[in-house]
């Protein structure tokens, strides 16, 4: 019943794999970047709007442009875009280090929104006494921020790297690597109807397993919590 699928892996298994172990370093370094400057931005949004516990609209105002306006962007033609940049910045716009720019950039930018929902759900009342308390801005966002918004925070990283697997596996129209690239090449145009099967198959199977496991995180880390305050 599934020969077809065997007789695909023994015929394209090493290129899968290289394809794979291609897509999710692209993914890790992507997502990487993102978690630390997205992350930044999300909570700028967010405590810097209008109302926020540190308005500053001349702040938040022009980020929140900028994230939208990548946002709008069209991935395919996004990748056009970056396409100098990544010639500037290394020689090539083409390849697995060309795509880690654009993934970037726009991994920023979904991070930047998943954080600024994250952390505009929590309970005002948060802020509230945390200002009673005197706290800095730093113990604000480490020890009252992180800490409210930490369950809604991994599972919006999570769906980040999802989507930043799903972006990944454009980048093969303009030879960007990784398992899009194997998929556009021998499955497409070759109309490798099977192989295409198989890598769908995977990449389904590898973003349920993403998905799990950030869910079940975030389960035990709101568990942790409800504990602590009980």
């Amino acid at each position: 019943m599934f020969d077809w699928a065997f007789d695909t892996w023994a015929r394209f298994g090493d290129q899968i794999i290289v394809g794979f172990v291609e897509t999710f370093y692209m993914v890790a370094v992507a997502f990487s970047i993102s978690l630390v400057l997205g992350t930044g931005i999300g909570m700028a949004l967010s405590l810097c709007s209008r109302g926020g516990p540190m308005a500053s609209p001349l702040l938040a105002s022009p980020l929140a442009v900028v994230v939208n306006i990548i946002r709008s962007v069209p991935f395919i033609l996004l990748l056009i875009i970056m396409a100098p940049v990544a010639r500037a910045l290394i020689g090539t716009a083409y390849g697995i280090y060309a795509s880690m720019i654009s993934l970037s950039v726009v991994g920023v930018a979904i991070v930047a929104r998943l954080v600024e929902q994250a952390i505009s759900d929590i309970n005002p009342q948060v802020f509230h006494t945390a200002r009673a308390m005197g706290v800095s801005r730093f113990q604000l966002v480490t020890e009252f921020i992180l800490v409210e918004a930490r369950s809604p925070l991994i599972l919006g990283f999570t769906s980040a790297i999802i989507s930043l697997i799903a972006y990944s596996t454009v980048v093969g129209v303009i030879a960007g690597g990784g398992i899009g690239y194997l998929a556009l090449q021998e499955g497409f145009y070759m109309w490798n109807q099977p192989l295409m099967w198989v890598i769908i198959l995977l990449m389904v199977l590898a973003v349920q397993i993403i998905q799990l496991l950030g869910s079940a995180l975030a389960r035990m880390v709101d568990k942790k919590g409800k504990s602590r305050k009980s």
